[in-house]
């Protein structure tokens, strides 16, 4: 009989758990041969908790206990954790906060601020996360600003004085341990061709499994792209870089309880249409704030500056051409003047331009 308190940890790509690998295979129970060098399937028939039967359907990467009704998730060899976060906010909520900022945005032209939005989409945009252990030791010099005492010349006499305080610049050794965890995000999509940036994650977010039907079936999922070998990599070059703000440091950094996951943040995709055009708002799913958002821009506060700068510059010609009216030099002086101001005001009308849409990004998203 398997051990109650043995946990199911993988199989592999391909096996399925059923009576030949569970209980009835050739190496059941110990049967393998002392040499047998290769990884069990599975190491448990029980569930971890309660020692109850485990039950699988079809191709499930989940078991469930029959008898306290715990879920267990089999990672498949080479693969990597799944984990979603839920959504917080509904779709009624994601549309009030979208009309919000079509309200209050500045900026957004008066009539696409009534706008009704005529599709609403929950996305799960996929994320990276890679996070290790990072403990070692790092070592070199960093200059410091200190105050040191420095004895006050009597200029008359040129005997000292009463000690002063100066601010002077040294260096100081670096000798500093390491021993925190350490995380690096990247998105597994391309976030671009959406118009968004990748949400924030700080790591204390609270995330599940990503079971089968735990998703809304209604819900669109971006297809991951890259490898878990590959973030590893480059996760892995990130959290061992020093940190110790050291010149040229001399770093012994080990990184431990390495672990690659696949993150999906939920967002809500709102899409309006203004003058036979689409624009989308984008709401974080889980608190309800406005991710991205792109509308109609409104110009008549730019035009209205503009103007107001061209008449500035025609004051301005008017008043350095009138003095100039009974002098030959001053005329000349003040054609000349005219014309660095009038090349002046073709410049700033060549680079003004009516702006098109108003974009809006959340601050601190990457």
């Amino acid at each position: 009989m398997a051990e109650a308190n043995s946990s199911v940890t993988a199989v592999d790509p391909g096996s399925a758990v059923g009576p030949a690998s569970a209980v009835g295979g050739p190496d059941a129970f110990g049967g393998a041969g002392l040499g047998d060098e290769r990884e069990p399937v599975l190491r448990a028939t029980c569930c971890p908790q309660c020692a109850g039967p485990l039950h699988t359907i079809g191709d499930s990467r989940t078991l469930k206990c029959a008898h306290c009704g715990v879920r267990l998730l089999v990672q498949t060899k080479g693969g990597c954790a799944r984990w979603f976060f839920r959504p917080k906010v509904e779709r009624l909520q994601a549309v009030a906060r979208g009309s919000d900022w079509l309200a209050k945005q500045p900026g957004i032209l008066g009539a696409a601020r009534r706008a009704h939005f005529v599709e609403a989409r929950l996305l799960y945009l996929p994320i990276w996360e890679y996070r290790a252990l990072v403990t070692g030791w790092e070592f070199g010099q960093r200059l410091r600003t200190r105050l040191v005492s420095a004895p006050l010349l009597d200029p008359a006499k040129d005997v000292p004085g009463q000690d002063t305080l100066e601010l002077k610049v040294a260096p100081e050794s670096v000798q500093e341990g390491q021993l925190h965890e350490r995380r690096y995000y990247e998105a597994a999509a391309d976030l671009g061709a959406l118009g968004v940036n990748r949400p924030r994650i700080t790591g204390r977010e609270f995330a599940v499994p990503l079971l089968p039907g735990e998703i809304d079936v209604d819900a669109f999922v971006l297809e991951a792209e890259g490898s878990a070998a590959e973030i590893a990599d480059q996760g892995r070059k990130v959290v061992l870089a020093p940190v110790s703000a050291a010149n040229s440091p001399d770093a012994h950094l080990f990184a431990l309880r390495e672990a690659t996951t696949l993150l999906y943040y939920p967002l809500w995709s709102l899409h309006y249409v203004f003058e036979d055009r689409r624009y989308a708002v984008m709401i974080d799913g889980r608190n309800g704030t406005v991710h991205s958002g792109t509308a109609p821009a409104s110009n008549a506060g730019r035009v209205g500056a503009f103007m107001g700068g061209l008449a500035l510059l025609a004051v301005i010609v008017a008043v350095l051409a009138h003095p100039a009216s009974g002098s030959d030099a001053m005329s000349l002086s003040a054609v000349a003047a005219g014309v660095i101001v009038s090349a002046a005001a073709l410049v700033s009308a060549w680079r003004f331009r009516l702006r098109g849409e108003v974009e809006y990004h959340e601050p601190f998203s990457s």
